[in-house]
């Protein structure tokens, strides 16, 4: 029975779709809406949160052939982190112990809500997935017995929800006008050090969604066609590079269809995709806010909803694009500089670069960076970014011994807290780790005690 229950809790949490629109369901039975207006608000942030994850899906899609054809034509090798494969293999392993963490830290992200100044609420449902499984994982590898590592890894979970979307939180209201929307994904880290990179070395003078275009070209501020000519002309000239070097594999990957209708597809795919998003991002919005205000003000004042990072797309279209473009030129290179390193006392586990990861962490750093740096904050900041998220997965095969499948989880905060995790653990006992734990997760509540004549930082007011 308790395996059931945990299940469902998995299932539920794992949702954010269910999720959200549960909480814009409650939100709108609180402010008495008609049912029209209940009905209505619900199915839409449904369709939203579907548009989006189909977005997402299609995204993936439409760059697996490119990807395919530049990793078989450099003879890039290595591993390739996969999220959604490593938690398919540890929830076998794990169900129990992830299950659990999953709704201990949903309770203490509320609590952290509710009584400290981190009034974010962390609803990515899937990227609460990834950081409970590499507590999971990393906890259990510690021999903790299972109700501490459901409650250790519950405590440092919810915490992190609470805490982590604080780090970027200024820069997402510069992003969307609003301090309304906050981000919680698990690349916080990528997107918080690309920011310092970009303000260190940019000029926030000169945006990027200002770049001087002749009148010839002002077709081009269309993101849609923007996309799609940038996506078709990098499919022409890898699929022409593939041909030259390697022709059955150009061959195989194009399966009968010529290269030039092959790219213009997939360019076209690419930029529909992002339409997409943009729709459901605007449907959720229009919906979410609204409803959540009515939850927050009745449980929790001043909450904020911390949502996936394709919230941020629609703002910045020119820095998406740019971003992207900026950080898989930043992987590629970081693979290489990886590869030179074999054999040597720096040797890290050689991370493959994906145009998928160069593409949602880049695009987000992009949009961060142009609101800390402009154009140049941007350039500098993604290319950075496409480093580091070649870096991080490859500190956590390393220092976190997670590894699953042949693959590894490609987030900075995975790759944090799994760290932490294993090198503290190593030195401690787990009941010692426990209590570490605790103590994290009583230190915001403490300090916005002591800090109570100070407002917070997600007052409406301020």
């Amino acid at each position: 029975m308790l395996n059931i229950i945990l299940k469902f809790i998995e299932q539920f949490l794992s949702s954010p779709t269910i999720l959200i629109a549960l909480i814009v369901l409650i939100g709108l039975l609180i402010q008495k809406k008609s049912l029209p207006d209940i009905t209505k608000g619900t199915i839409k942030t449904i369709v939203g949160f579907t548009l989006i994850s189909a977005g997402a899906g299609v995204v993936i899609s439409s760059l697996t052939p490119l990807n395919t054809l530049m990793a078989g034509t450099f003879n890039l090798s290595g591993t390739v982190p996969v999220n959604e494969s490593c938690f398919a293999v540890a929830s076998a392993k794990f169900g129990m112990a992830l299950s659990g963490i999953m709704a201990i830290s949903l309770i203490v992200n509320i609590i952290e809500a509710r009584f400290s100044k981190f009034k974010f609420i962390y609803l990515t449902g899937h990227e609460i997935m990834w950081v409970a499984t590499v507590c999971a994982i990393t906890l259990s590898a510690l021999k903790m017995p299972m109700w501490q590592v459901i409650l250790c890894g519950g405590l440092l979970t919810g915490t992190y929800m609470a805490v982590s979307p604080a780090l970027i939180y200024k820069s997402v209201c510069k992003v969307t006008k609003t301090k309304d929307l906050a981000v919680g994904h698990s690349g916080i880290v990528y997107y918080w050090l690309a920011m310092l990179v970009g303000k260190l070395t940019g000029n926030k003078e000169k945006s990027a969604e200002e770049i001087n275009v002749s009148k010839s070209f002002n077709i081009l501020r269309d993101l849609t066609i923007s996309l799609t000519l940038a996506m078709m002309f990098v499919y022409i000239i890898v699929s022409i590079l593939a041909m030259v070097i390697k022709p059955d594999l150009a061959a195989k990957t194009f399966a009968g269809t010529n290269f030039i209708i092959f790219s213009i597809t997939y360019g076209a795919e690419f930029a529909a995709s992002i339409y997409i998003i943009q729709a459901g991002v605007r449907m959720v919005v229009t919906e979410l806010i609204p409803a959540f205000k009515g939850v927050a003000d009745k449980f929790i004042p001043n909450a904020i909803p911390a949502l996936d990072i394709p919230i941020l797309y629609p703002y910045q279209p020119n820095s998406v694009l740019i971003g992207f473009l900026c950080a898989a030129i930043g992987g590629v290179a970081a693979f290489f500089l990886q590869a030179a390193l074999i054999g040597t006392s720096l040797e890290l586990p050689l991370i493959l670069p994906t145009l998928f990861t160069a593409f949602f962490y880049g695009a987000t750093s992009g949009c961060l960076c142009n609101q800390e740096g402009g154009l140049r904050g941007v350039i500098i900041g993604s290319i950075f970014t496409g480093f580091i998220i070649a870096l991080f997965p490859a500190l956590l095969i390393k220092f976190g011994n997670v590894l699953v499948d042949g693959t590894t989880f490609g987030g900075s905060d995975s790759a944090v807290i799994g760290i932490f995790n294993t090198q503290i653990g190593a030195l401690i006992s787990g009941t010692s780790l426990l209590i570490i734990s605790i103590v994290i997760f009583i230190a915001p509540i403490l300090y916005s005690a002591l800090t109570a004549n100070k407002s917070g930082m997600t007052e409406r007011s301020k």
